[in-house]
């Protein structure tokens, strides 16, 4: 086996799963105070863009019990977020990790190629580094995507105090409308990202709790698209050869009498013929 590679740095591991809690309890808090008024439009008003006004989300989906405790979590943890990500990004750009992220020039046409092998439209799979195009484009737009996120709900709950920043957003209820999609984003983005891990890269979780990432398991060396080669091939370990005992040469055959030529005669000097 392999020995794994240092892949994840402990300050990226501490801040991934810290982020993954606050979210959860954002969203979950969020929906909650959501559906004390579970629409967009001012009373008596229209809202062009949300088919689902007066219906509220499922009360199993949310986190907070009540109003009032629903927005206690949501602020608390606001700034557990914020500040998560403030160190994320701060490391990540003195450590020199952004340049595994920003993507890069031809990333579009490095997407696509990637959509095409998991569509199996192309066999093998793109050459990629730490992240592939997919995960370059959608690791990169997740601070943009949380940024809106924080103005918008900065918005919300000082529309007042923070006037400049809730006109800009179109106003209170366009505000709140950009929270919503934002929260929308950060769903699609992590269950997309949770759903990738498991069907085509499990072997990444040990990096992202341990560190360490075994690259010849990685979903280019296995050609991996969704649930396909999810599994490492070992590589065969050729038979141990069998120990012979040293062959001795074989030894000349011992010369036969019978075909041996006679001997010469001495002849006798006063014998005459």
């Amino acid at each position: 086996m392999a020995p794994a590679a240092k892949r994840h740095h402990v300050i990226v591991r501490i801040t991934h799963w810290v982020n993954a809690l606050a979210l959860l309890i954002m969203i979950g808090s969020g929906l909650r105070i959501f559906n004390a008024y579970p629409a967009f439009a001012r009373k008596g008003e229209t809202f062009c863009c949300y088919p689902f006004e007066g219906h509220k989300i499922p009360s199993w989906l949310t986190f907070g019990g009540w109003l009032a405790g629903a927005r206690h979590w949501h602020f608390a943890t606001m700034w557990v977020l914020v500040l998560n990500g403030l160190v994320y990004l701060g490391f990540v750009y003195l450590h020199g990790e952004w340049r595994d992220l920003v993507p890069r020039r031809g990333v579009v046409g490095d997407a696509w190629q990637m959509i095409r092998f998991y569509l199996t439209l192309r066999k093998d799979h793109p050459h990629q580094g730490k992240h592939n195009a997919l995960q370059r484009l959608a690791y990169f737009s997740m601070p943009y995507v949380g940024a809106v996120a924080v103005l918008s709900g900065l918005a919300i709950w000082k529309p007042v105090q923070l006037s400049p920043i809730t006109w800009l957003l179109g106003g209170f209820v366009w505000a709140r409308y950009w929270h919503f999609l934002a929260m929308l984003a950060l769903v699609v983005l992590t269950f997309g990202h949770i759903f990738m891990v498991f069907a085509v890269d499990p072997y990444s979780l040990r990096s992202i709790i341990a560190g360490g990432y075994d690259e010849a398991k990685s979903p280019e060396q296995r050609n991996a698209r969704p649930f396909v080669n999810l599994r490492a091939n070992r590589a065969a370990t050729p038979p141990a050869p069998v120990a012979q005992a040293p062959q001795t040469p074989p030894s000349p055959p011992a010369p036969d009498s019978a075909s041996e030529p006679p001997a010469p005669q001495a002849t006798d000097p006063e014998k005459k013929p």
